[in-house]
């Protein structure tokens, strides 16, 4: 595969810099990514001291590496609903707007539903309301397990919150979800994941219903992901007959326009 070029490059809303070493960052870079947002995940959040400093790290060190990759580095933060604390809720959610102060601090993320408890909904909905009030944009969630249901449970909340859906992104779309999420002014993520979409699939997607509000995420650093799945994927958009508009509207200009 070629160094980027002008027309290939790309940027991930959807990582987890801490999961990546800084050999494969400097990969990425020399590939193409020229921003990602890192998200706060469900890894080491067992506690609420313990998320405030997975939170921090994320801003402080995480940011940094990035930088040094020669990517912009970008954060997202949120409590995962995969790893709610038992304690101390009141008071991450009372600090979480305070991060915001960092401009490097862009969105809220990862935040949704795992298993669809009432605890779950009500953390959900509180976050989307700082969100609002923040005028800052939401990275959501959607679990492997019961996908379609969690799906519509989240789109019901999103839709009864104060956050404008065209300031969700629904991750991890599923070909039965897609188009409940757009339908509803969401953003979908497709994400790039054998369990998900592989680049010839995503291609039908954007081909049949254009590029309006879809853009493709990778989720690396998070379990077993293939690293260059954006890159490569640049490459198979094209094979699969999408123009290069499209193929940049997708991997740069659509990431570019959630995040304002």
């Amino acid at each position: 595969m070629p160094h980027a070029s002008v027309d290939r490059v790309f940027v991930d809303l959807h990582l987890h810099a801490d999961g990546i070493s800084a050999e494969d960052l400097s990969t990425l870079a020399y590939f193409g990514l020229k921003a990602a947002v890192t998200c706060a995940r469900d890894a080491g959040a067992g506690s609420a001291a313990e998320l405030l400093k997975h939170w921090d790290e994320q801003v402080q060190i995480q940011t940094r590496r990035l930088k040094t990759a020669g990517i912009r580095p970008l954060v997202a933060l949120a409590l995962h609903p995969a790893r709610i604390p038992w304690h101390g809720v009141d008071d991450l959610l009372h600090r979480l707007p305070h991060y915001f102060d960092d401009p490097k601090v862009v969105a809220l993320g990862e935040l949704g539903l795992q298993d669809g408890t009432d605890r779950e909904e009500d953390v959900f909905q509180r976050q989307l309301i700082i969100a609002a009030r923040l005028r800052k944009p939401a990275i959501v969630h959607t679990p492997g397990r019961d996908k379609l249901q969690r799906t519509k449970q989240a789109l019901a909340l999103v839709k009864a919150s104060p956050l404008p859906p065209a300031s969700v992104l629904v991750d991890h779309v599923g070909e039965e979800t897609f188009s409940l999420v757009r339908g509803l002014g969401c953003w979908a993520g497709l994400t790039l994941q054998p369990d998900l979409f592989d680049a010839e699939s995503a291609a039908a997607v954007i081909s049949k219903h254009g590029a309006e509000r879809i853009v493709l995420t990778s989720d690396i650093g998070e379990g077993a992901t293939d690293l260059l799945a954006l890159p490569k994927a640049a490459e198979a958009l094209r094979k699969a007959g999408l123009t290069d508009e499209l193929v940049r509207r997708v991997l740069w200009e659509n990431p570019l326009d959630f995040l304002h």
